[in-house]
């Protein structure tokens, strides 16, 4: 009897393991969804998020800014050079009817191709392997901001990435001398965001 009575009594405890240890398996706990969407969703500097307005921005970058609107698209550039890793670039975001959709730095000085080099490698650090990226697509969303800004036949070995949450990423010369860094929001659309659509 007092074996029959040990053994359920291993029996329930096996049990209770084996089952518990399959439910901590196959439902994630709270910590781990809310990990897994901080991962998922792209963080720029100091917080800066997709989808933010002009005024949280600047609250949050804390820098004197300027702000320009051409029309329904809008800027903030910064007055001084930001540090990029090694390096001090122009940062200018770019929101579309008042929400972040893409940003980008400018390289002005010590535009090297070493240190062109060295961003490569720092991004491949963080987005993996780069692919090589069409000039005309970047030519693209900056059009539809400043057009004519940059002169397709300038934008050269344009490479790019793209994040967990669609975000991409381009680093390419836009003059001889000068290159940039940008990142475009993935809701922004493939075709058709910023321009006026209605009745095509």
């Amino acid at each position: 009897m007092k074996k029959k009575i040990v053994l359920c009594f291993l029996t329930a405890i096996l049990l209770c393991g084996t089952f518990g240890s399959c439910a901590e398996n196959q439902v994630p706990s709270i910590r781990d969804m809310v990990m897994t969407e901080q991962q998922k969703s792209f963080l720029f500097r100091n917080g800066v998020t997709w989808g933010m307005n002009p005024q949280q921005v600047s609250i949050v970058e804390n820098i004197p800014m300027k702000q320009f609107n051409p029309s329904e698209w809008s800027v903030l550039l910064s007055d001084s050079p930001v540090q990029v890793s090694r390096f001090y670039a122009d940062l200018v975001y770019i929101f579309y009817q008042n929400a972040l959709r893409m940003i980008t730095y400018e390289f002005q000085n010590d535009c090297t191709v070493l240190n062109y080099q060295y961003l490569t490698g720092a991004l491949c650090s963080l987005y993996g392997e780069s692919r090589e990226s069409n000039p005309s697509v970047i030519k693209g969303w900056m059009d539809r901001v400043y057009p004519n800004h940059y002169q397709l036949e300038l934008i050269q070995r344009a490479a790019e990435w793209t994040t967990e949450d669609g975000t991409s990423i381009y680093l390419y010369y836009f003059t001889d001398k000068n290159y940039a860094i940008l990142y475009v929001c993935p809701t922004s659309g493939g075709n058709n965001s910023g321009y006026d659509t209605n009745g095509l």
